[in-house]
């Protein structure tokens, strides 16, 4: 044998179980990216956001901080005020979120993850990205695949996400929110030009009028408390601009009611709705004989419009003010049809007086 290829050969499987040794021993708990095991964005970054972009489909609403009012503004729909528990809802799951591990690197593997519909988008105030945020499906076991911008490398992180594309469902609907029992005094102007003023000492106490009621009628407490309570606490469901057909219909069927609190502050809501449009039309119908005759029918032609609100404050500087000049504003239906449409609605009759008791007589008295 020659000793001198033995010993070469001796060598060579020396080193290459050296190489094996550390190689079976390297530490492999090594992430493959710096970033798994880190939350999607932290407190500091956090506090650096002004701008918050929300892209789903075609559907894209940004969000801007505004600091005097302390809110954020939607500026797609009339820079109206944002859910401030929605947006908290959203930012807190950001920085609570985890990236777990990485999905794939491969760019066809990635092509089926989804990407490229839902955006979330965090910068700061000179328009620097904080975080860009593609959310691609839900996996089987509810957590979210995403990545960064447009990286050729998808995650899987700790918890889903969904944008909702709906930007009414981001804005705050409440308009207006007072206490009922604070109200103090109010003015009706009904739909038929009919009109009622009443006061009360507070909230223990009758309403009164000095007004002139029709004769045999009295103020119907409970009815006059149950429309002003319609409208202590008004919330919107859509938004129009403010020539649209259905709000200028509404206006000419309207009614108005102002009301007066405790602290003298007072507010006047008008609420209206565009009536439906009905049509006579000819149509053939069968008699009772089996003959075809021709007869008029009403259809609606056009159904009545949504029901649009109207507030004002008698504070000058009330945010409420200001968005009413920005939009029109649809709410629930029985802000309307369930208001008083005529005085008589906020009356009831005065209550015959009870028969008086006549005198019982004297008995005679017993004989002797």
């Amino acid at each position: 044998m020659n000793l001198k290829k033995l010993y070469i050969t001796t060598a060579v499987l020396a080193v290459a179980a050296t190489v094996t040794y550390f190689v079976k021993n390297a530490d492999t708990s090594k992430p493959e990216d710096p970033r798994i095991g880190t939350n999607l964005v932290d407190n500091d970054e956090l506090n650096q956001v002004t701008e918050l972009e929300l892209i789903s489909g075609t559907e894209s609403m940004t969000f801007l901080y505004d600091a005097d009012a302390s809110n954020w503004q939607l500026q797609e729909s009339y820079n109206l005020p944002a859910d401030t528990g929605k947006i908290t809802e959203l930012t807190n799951q950001l920085k609570e979120t985890k990236l777990q591990r990485i999905a794939s690197r491969k760019p066809e593997r990635i092509a089926d993850f989804g990407f490229g519909i839902d955006y979330i988008n965090l910068n700061d105030a000179s328009g620097n990205s904080i975080l860009s945020l593609d959310l691609g499906r839900e996996t089987e076991a509810g957590k979210q695949l995403v990545r960064f911008g447009q990286e050729e490398l998808a995650f899987i992180a700790s918890d889903s996400f969904s944008v909702d594309g709906d930007p009414v469902s981001w804005l705050e609907k409440t308009l207006i929110d007072v206490e009922r029992d604070a109200i103090r005094s109010a003015t009706f102007q009904l739909e038929n030009g009919d009109t009622l003023s009443v006061t009360r000492e507070d909230d223990t106490t009758d309403w009164t009028t000095e007004d002139t009621l029709p004769e045999g009628k009295q103020l119907d407490q409970g009815a006059i408390t149950r429309a002003l309570n319609r409208l202590v606490s008004i919330n919107f469901i859509r938004l129009a601009e403010q020539s649209d057909p259905e709000v200028v219909g509404a206006q000419d069927h309207s009614y108005t009611i102002s009301y007066t609190l405790a602290d003298d502050s007072s507010y006047t809501i008008t609420a209206g709705q565009r009536p439906e449009v009905k049509v006579e039309k000819e149509v053939e119908t069968t008699n009772e004989e089996g003959e075809t005759v021709t007869e008029m029918q009403e259809e609606v032609e056009t159904p009545a419009g949504a029901v649009f609100v109207q507030i004002s404050s008698s504070d000058s500087d009330a945010a409420i003010n200001e968005y009413m000049s920005r939009a029109a504003f649809a709410t629930t239906s029985t802000l309307y049809t369930a208001a008083p449409k005529a005085l008589d609605d906020l009356l009831s009759d005065i209550p015959e007086p009870e028969p008086e008791e006549e005198p019982a007589e004297d008995p005679e008295p017993a004989a002797e």
